[in-house]
Parts: structure tokens; C-alpha cells; sequence
């Protein structure tokens, strides 16, 4: 007699968690390359076709670990933002969240060193576009409206910038013991902030930005 359909989705459900939190373990110690499917299986205490029933392959396995962590990223990002009432300190606050994902040994090694040859480039920007670029940009064009940042095309801008902040990721990631160049990468990044404000206006300074900024929300990914 088949067991009742309701039962079969739970353990379905728990063995590919268990999958995803054994993969996850494994290839934030280790890197993709260096762990085998059998030895996630073994970790999950399920058996090893149970892995390919359920997710194709190592590599469908690993995006949906890559996905989890990019998630995680999204909402540093948006709880970064929203301890900041100053727009300002928010869009600060907001490139510092991205780059935290260099500290974070676990999160540089699935989102910055293996993601991008395992996920490809390609996928993972399209992601980007849904979740962290979308949330970036959107700030970008609340700042340009209040006047707090200069008059330039906002999508443009967001991708050159956007783009900057990528590169320091990666740069950070490729040599994470390197804190003279972590503290040029973070100086440059906080100059070029500061250098997107516009001129005062007759010799006065800048208003205060908590005076004419609304604030915005983050949109986070369907999924």
C-alpha cells in the first residue's frame, strides 16, 4: 500500500534539506571542486541517488546554496539600510553591507571564489539585476531626485558604480589577507561616494540629506 501522499512530501522536503545543509557545510569549508557528491550524501545521512532525485546534479545542488547566500546578502543589505535614517549614512551603509560579503569566510567562498565559474557570470548578473542591483539602483535614483547626488542618468550610473563595488568584492576576495589593499579599496570607495555630491550652492553648504530625502524599500526576488 503507498503511503499517504502528505508523508511522502515531508520526508521529500526534510532529505533536501538535509542535502542543502550538508552541501552548504561542505563547500563553505572545502570549495566545490574538493567535495564529492559522496561525501555530501554521507554527511546528510541519506542515500546518493537521493542527491541526484532531487537536485540533477552537484551543480544544481551548489546554485541553490549560491542562491541561499545571495538571499543572505539582500537582507544584510536591506537591514543595513534601514538602521539609517540620514540618506546619506543609508547609501553608505549600503555599499559597506555589500562588501561585507569579504569578510564573511563562508559567503566569499560560494558567492565571490566559486560562484562565478560554477553559476557563471551570466546567471549570477541576471540575479543581481532582480535583488542587490535593483535595491542599489532604486537608492541611486531617490538620491538623484532629493539632489543629493548629481544630476546624471541613474541606471548608467548605478551600473558604472555598481560594477566598482563588484570588483572590490572580487579583488578583496582574491587576496583576503591583504589589508593594505583592503584599506586603498575602502578609501577609494568612500572617496568616490563623496565625490558624487553636488556642488554647494553659492558657496553654502550642502543642505542636511535628512531634510530632503525620502527614503526607499528594499525589492527583494521572486523566486
Amino acid at each position: 500500500m503507498p503511503k499517504p501522499r502528505g508523508k511522502n512530501a515531508e520526508k521529500r522536503k526534510a532529505t533536501r534539506a538535509a542535502h542543502l545543509a550538508a552541501a552548504r557545510d561542505l563547500f563553505e569549508r572545502h570549495g566545490y571542486e574538493a567535495v564529492a557528491t559522496h561525501a555530501i550524501s554521507a554527511a546528510a545521512g541519506v542515500s546518493h541517488g537521493a542527491l541526484f532525485d532531487h537536485f540533477g546534479s552537484k551543480r544544481d545542488l551548489f546554485i541553490a546554496v549560491h542562491d541561499g547566500w545571495q538571499d543572505a546578502l539582500v537582507a544584510r543589505i536591506d537591514a543595513a539600510a534601514a538602521v539609517e535614517t540620514d540618506p546619506w549614512r543609508r547609501f553608505a551603509g549600503i555599499w559597506r553591507a555589500y562588501l561585507s560579503s569579504t569578510e564573511d569566510p563562508a559567503m566569499r567562498q560560494i558567492l565571490l571564489l566559486d560562484g562565478p565559474h560554477v553559476v557563471g557570470l551570466a546567471q549570477m548578473r541576471a540575479r543581481d539585476r532582480e535583488t542587490a542591483f535593483a535595491f542599489f539602483r532604486a537608492e541611486v535614483e531617490a538620491l538623484i531626485a532629493a539632489g543629493l547626488i548629481r544630476p546624471l542618468d541613474a541606471h548608467g550610473l548605478s551600473v558604472l558604480l555598481f560594477g566598482a563595488l563588484d570588483q572590490a568584492a572580487f579583488e578583496m576576495a582574491d587576496f583576503p589577507g591583504d589589508a593594505g589593499l583592503r584599506a586603498r579599496l575602502l578609501a577609494s570607495r568612500d572617496a568616490r561616494r563623496e565625490a558624487l555630491r553636488p556642488p554647494p550652492v553659492d558657496g553654502r553648504p550642502d543642505q542636511p540629506a535628512s531634510t530632503v530625502m525620502r527614503t526607499t524599500s528594499v525589492r527583494t526576488q521572486e523566486v
